[in-house]
């Protein structure tokens, strides 16, 4: 997939509209495609707000300049999405770990292209609830008292299929996410499985009380 491909049939903003009327936003002021060199920070409390699209390279999101390793970003991944309207004063920070290519797009250009087309505000406002239901999935996760309902309460607030989730979260994630050890994780996992709360089958979890 190409970058043109993605803004036409994945950018989560123009989702819903049709050629012509993307062709009309992407035309406008505020869309270019930047560099970072490796170690050059993307998105940081003294960069500009912007959404990155990274169309090559690889990054990562901290918790701080100099903190703990959040997320890693690859082709086609998006940053800066829940701080473009905020103050810039992030407690997040963007950072290449090899040479990236990005689409940024400002602060004025998806303010313009929000007041253009309404549906364009909706997919930013339903991107945004997404956010906040993760963010309430972790706060219920720190806040359960045993490993296992830290990670029960965890595998319940992710996308579900059915009776049954996909995990695409490398384990050493979710675990610091949910502040316990890698080995108090699988041991979590295990009483779940043994308590037939839930099957394990490789990255998918079935729950077996629906």
């Amino acid at each position: 997939m190409n970058e043109i491909e993605f803004l036409y049939e994945n950018f989560f903003l123009f989702k819903g509209l049709d050629k012509k009327k993307i062709d009309k936003l992407i035309n406008q002021n505020g869309i270019e495609k930047k560099k970072y060199l490796s170690g050059d920070l993307m998105l940081s409390n003294t960069t500009s707000s912007q959404i990155g699209i990274i169309t090559k390279g690889k990054a990562i999101i901290k918790s701080g300049s100099d903190g703990a390793i959040i997320k890693k970003l690859g082709s086609f991944d998006l940053f800066g999405v829940a701080s473009l309207f905020d103050e810039p004063s992030h407690l997040t920070y963007v950072q290449a770990i090899t040479d990236c290519e990005v689409i940024a797009m400002s602060k004025e250009f998806v303010t313009n292209c929000i007041l253009e087309e309404k549906t364009v505000s909706l997919n930013y406002i339903e991107l945004l609830a997404k956010k906040i239901g993760f963010l309430n999935a972790k706060i219920n996760a720190y806040t359960a008292k045993s490993a296992e309902n830290k990670l029960y309460t965890y595998l319940l607030q992710q996308p579900r299929t059915d009776n049954y989730v996909e995990l695409n979260q490398d384990m050493s994630l979710i675990a610091k996410m949910l502040g316990i050890g890698r080995a108090t994780l699988y041991r979590a996992f295990d009483k779940l499985v043994n308590s037939g709360i839930i099957t394990k089958k490789d990255k998918f979890i079935i729950f077996n009380e629906v």
